[in-house]
């Protein structure tokens, strides 16, 4: 990017403010030292948006391309530009907006995921709307941004709003690894920890379930609680079944990863027939799930393991 002499009507790189930024205008903007955030004209271009003197595509161009802490100012501005910021958020695609939800302040992110929240609840309220918050369109783009963003997040609704009930929320979008060590990351307290779990109410049972890892640091946290870590004890059996499956399913990707393709299924297969039915249906779903086998895949394999062991192999046709 080069350069040019700013106009009355153009940002410091020559672009009008009736046209579309550039695509790597916010990169550059970050690169060139000769550039500063008060020479960006996106500001401008979703003002003119909000009083119908520029279109959509420019004023979406300028949110795309703007550093966040000029959104943050314009949205603090009017409710208006908050709304129009919130828009925006919610129109674009994940990868669009990773790059400034990682830089938005917390206060400004908890507004709007706060809001969306409660709009959420209402359509859910009166149906057709997705049974987990965060599997919704609404805010899709928390499943793409880094692990350390979502930490930076839920800290701030644990300290900075003394909203764990919401925090939790988000510990779903964490890997078992990362729950671990919360407390070496953000040096999180014993009771903030306590809280930030509590958060979950009824889904703290189902918690160890999706997140084996954390069954012995919840018995550990929830131990002078007798009415949770009395439920909880009885749930040993359920996390251990569950870590293996989990083992067995990376064991499964493994497979497809190492195999050539024309006869992974069948290694797959062979595989699966070594566990019981069960647990071997179980782990289709969970790869189907996370996109690791297409629906046509899983049912293919399934209709196999339900086949008698000996017979399967030869029907299944790869060998």
């Amino acid at each position: 990017m080069t350069v040019s002499t700013q106009t009355n009507d153009s940002c410091k790189v020559g672009v009008p403010i009736s046209k579309a930024c550039p695509g790597n205008c916010r990169t550059d903007l970050r690169k060139d030292k000769r550039l500063e955030k008060e020479d960006c004209k996106a500001v401008h271009k979703l003002e003119q948006l909000l009083y119908g003197q520029n279109t959509l595509s420019v004023g979406a161009s300028a949110f795309h391309q703007a550093p966040a802490e000029l959104l943050e100012e314009f949205s603090e501005e009017s409710e208006i530009g908050f709304e129009l910021v919130s828009y925006f958020l919610l129109i674009s695609s994940p990868e669009q907006v990773q790059e400034t939800v990682r830089e938005m302040s917390n206060p400004l992110l908890y507004r709007i995921v706060k809001e969306e929240f409660d709009l959420f609840m209402m359509l859910r309220k009166a149906g057709g709307r997705a049974a987990n918050f965060l599997d919704s369109k609404m805010v899709r783009y928390w499943r793409k941004l880094p692990e350390s963003r979502v930490v930076d997040f839920i800290m701030y609704c644990v300290r900075g709003r003394k909203d764990p009930e919401f925090a939790s929320r988000f510990l779903y979008l964490l890997s078992g690894r990362s729950l671990l060590e919360l407390r070496k990351q953000t040096g999180i307290t014993v009771s903030e920890e306590k809280e930030l779990y509590s958060g979950l109410q009824d889904s703290i049972y189902e918690f160890p379930i999706h997140f084996p890892e954390m069954y012995p640091r919840l018995m550990e946290i929830f131990s002078d609680d007798p009415e949770i870590s009395i439920i909880l004890s009885t749930m040993a059996a359920l996390v251990e079944r569950k870590e293996i499956l989990i083992h067995s399913g990376e064991e499964v990707l493994r497979i497809l990863g190492k195999t050539h393709k024309k006869l992974a299924h069948q290694s797959v297969l062979d595989y699966l027939l070594t566990l019981d039915q069960d647990a071997a249906l179980e782990i289709l779903s969970m790869l189907e799930e996370n996109k690791h086998l297409s629906s046509s895949e899983k049912e293919l394999l399934s209709s196999f393991l339900r086949k008698d062991d000996d017979d399967s192999g030869k029907k299944f046709g790869f060998r």
